[in-house]
């Protein structure tokens, strides 16, 4: 990859001037959806910068590892291949508690279909459930109580975007960026809660979806070693 500059794009020569030769292993892209990437192959050898100006600077930088946000079927963790939603590679690793974004899933929101998160140690043991629907709300131990009125209006003809959040022991969940339940964990659900770092989906299918967020997120093997998964 390189990054060419002149003396009429001051720019682009300060970025070349702050990369100089540091190594760079990744490259995060937001909001370009509709927009495509090119690779240039980086030349193996670079000549120092010329003296002059006015003539174009060259700035090696190392092969990137280009990461974008992107959309991922939440494939039902209750089968076999991941023992029942026992096995840790059939997991997402994020930490909830620190997150400002949340977990994002795309469903079709149903009166008694519960939407259904199991909730994992960093261990990979299972801490506890986060069902809901738009008739009610469960933390395992911690909630049970009925929808608000407020969820119900926002549901979306077809699939509907929320984002479950457990930021500083928080429970939320949000639609179009507005919090439509909220409540504060204490005593012992949130210290229990508080140990929350990965989660897997239970009882959705593969044509919903969830947000994977390289810059916060890791997926376990069975991502990893189907490459279908990836939606489009």
């Amino acid at each position: 990859m390189r990054v060419t500059t002149t003396s009429e794009n001051q720019d682009y020569r300060r970025i070349a001037e702050l990369w100089g030769d540091a190594p760079i292993d990744r490259i995060i892209f937001r909001h370009m959806a509709g927009f495509y990437i090119r690779g240039i192959p980086g030349e193996k050898e670079t000549s120092p910068p010329p003296e002059d100006s006015t003539t174009s600077i060259t700035a090696s930088i190392t092969p990137a590892l280009i990461v974008i946000d992107k959309e991922v079927p939440t494939c039902n963790c209750w089968t076999a291949e991941c023992n029942y939603c026992n096995n840790v590679e059939c997991t997402v690793q994020q930490d909830l508690i620190t997150s400002n974004r949340g977990l994002q899933v795309t469903t079709q929101l149903k009166w008694k279909k519960l939407n259904t998160i199991v909730l994992y140690d960093q261990d990979g043991k299972s801490i506890g459930h986060f069902r809901w629907s738009l008739s009610a709300i469960y933390l395992t131990g911690c909630i049970g109580c009925r929808a608000p009125r407020a969820l119900k209006r926002a549901r979306a003809e077809g699939k509907t975007t929320w984002v479950f959040s457990l930021k500083d022991s928080v429970v939320q969940i949000k639609i179009n960026g507005e919090v439509l339940y909220e409540l504060k964990l204490v005593g012992e659900c949130k210290e229990v809660y508080g140990r929350v770092r990965r989660y897997a989906f239970h009882g959705m299918t593969c044509e919903d979806t969830f947000l994977f967020v390289p810059s916060e997120m890791d997926t376990g093997l069975f991502w990893e070693t189907k490459p279908n998964m990836i939606a489009d």
